[in-house]
């Protein structure tokens, strides 16, 4: 008998998302000579260049630029200080832009990877409708994203309000703010908006700021928006009901402990957090998945085993470095026999406020609930020189061994926490000690000397 001729599909690998999580895994594959389809609704590009990352920092840059002239008197600097927030919108737009996204399908359509817009909804496990239109492939990668998760709070659905979407589009700027969510997100807009002088509130169910990690990265935060922001901040607040007043203005009730509360203001921003976007027929292509989650093995296979997810539909990070590294690893195991595996030992987790805040590793409350020994080296940034000479003492170095002094964990709270954090992100991704890390020369002065000294107190 003859042997049955392979199916033919349109394609040999589907893309659903163009984000990172999609886009870097359609590039290798054309590169490898595969025929390769993203299937992407908005714009090219996903969340990070358009809505997250890029317009986000690109504000606060502003943001921190303002704080810093406004602020330089005490060391000679005298200006009278003003803004624009239409112009701050702007060079935001300005930041988007040169990040090509808006060439991106030409990029894409250079190698040979055709775009298709619409939703992706699969009907069999090798096909997908979008609109009226169907399409089959061999493979596919789902890298769907998340959408904002919208809390069940009373009157919610009756009121006016912003997410980070529109947050970043604003020209003109409430003149109070309440922040529903402590997270990265609720946190670094809670820091844009006070900056620029927004009255601002911020409410967090958990015990504080930031619950995700360490205690102390979140009673810093705190302490730092009251202090140096003017930020109210609402730990173990339950936002219970939102009212929409006839001024235009809001009414948010909350309850903290056994007390009932209510503030009125201008705006309120929900940035409660996300969930993943799964409502694209995954049960017609027999791929098992969470409300939070599509569930993949270490390599990113799906029960499906001709389709692979990646970034934030996928978890566990919600990060474009997480996501582009994920989609490397399933560009690699769909198309070679020797497969490569996820490792999240090392995941660098950074807040971009001022001071930044910046984690990687486990965290304390992680080992206690493990019940594995350990040990924590720990230094205020206060008593090196570059905080002497940029007049800033507030912040610390925080680092977690295990019971071989090996290095699992490090919270920074300081001014470039966000680059700090990478040498420690090398030492835990390599196994290295605290003492390996403490007998490295680090140059004088530099913020990175915490991290010495840190290191040294294991």
């Amino acid at each position: 008998m003859p042997k049955s001729s392979k199916k033919n599909y349109d394609y040999d690998l589907i893309v659903l998302g163009s984000g990172s999580g999609g886009g870097v895994a359609a590039h290798i594959a054309a590169g490898l000579g595969k025929k390769v389809a993203i299937v992407e609704p908005e714009e090219i590009g996903g969340e990070c260049p358009n809505w997250g990352c890029v317009p986000t920092k690109a504000l606060l840059h502003s943001a921190e630029l303002y704080h810093n002239a406004k602020n330089g008197k005490p060391y000679g600097i005298k200006a009278d200080v003003d803004f624009n927030y239409k112009q701050v919108k702007e060079w935001k737009d300005l930041a988007v832009l040169r990040t090509g996204t808006s060439e991106g399908k030409k990029l894409f359509n250079s190698q040979g990877i055709d775009i298709i817009k619409g939703w992706g909804h699969f009907l069999e496990p090798h096909k997908i409708s979008t609109g009226k239109k169907r399409y089959t492939s061999k493979n596919f990668l789902i890298a769907t994203g998340t959408v904002n998760f919208i809390p069940p709070i009373l009157g919610l659905d009756k009121c006016q309000y912003i997410t980070y979407r529109e947050a970043i589009n604003l020209t003109k700027l409430p003149k109070s703010i309440f922040v529903i969510g402590g997270g990265a997100i609720g946190c670094e807009f809670a820091s844009l908006f006070a900056t620029f002088g927004v009255k601002t509130q911020i409410a967090e169910i958990a015990e504080h700021l930031i619950p995700k990690e360490d205690r102390e990265n979140g009673e810093f935060i705190s302490r730092t928006f009251e202090k140096d922001y003017g930020i109210k901040v609402l730990n173990s607040a339950k936002v219970v009901k939102v009212q929409q007043l006839s001024n235009g203005k809001k009414k948010v009730f909350y309850k903290r402990g056994y007390e009932n509360k209510s503030t009125i203001v201008d705006e309120i921003l929900v940035a409660s957090g996300k969930r993943a976007n799964v409502d694209i027929g995954l049960e017609n292509a027999g791929v098992e998945y969470t409300p939070k989650s599509i569930i993949t093995d270490s390599t990113m296979q799906t029960s499906a085993k001709h389709i692979y997810a990646a970034g934030d539909v996928a978890g566990p990070y919600m990060f474009t470095h997480m996501a582009s590294y994920q989609s490397k690893i399933a560009a690699h195991n769909m198309f070679h026999r020797d497969k490569k595996h996820t490792d999240y030992k090392a995941v660098p987790r950074c807040v971009f406020i001022r001071p930044e805040i910046a984690n990687v590793g486990v965290t304390e409350q992680e080992l206690i609930d493990k019940k594995m020994p350990y040990s924590i080296g720990f230094s205020p940034v206060n008593v090196i020189g570059r905080s002497n000479t940029e007049d800033n003492p507030s912040g610390f170095v925080k680092v977690l061994v295990n019971n071989k002094d090996v290095l699992v964990g490090a919270s920074i709270a300081a001014p470039r926490a966000g680059e700090m954090i990478h040498e420690l992100t090398v030492a835990i991704q390599n196994g290295l000690t605290a003492q390996a890390v403490a007998n490295t020369i680090h140059a004088f002065p530099t913020w990175s000397e915490a991290v010495r000294l840190a290191c040294a107190k294991i």
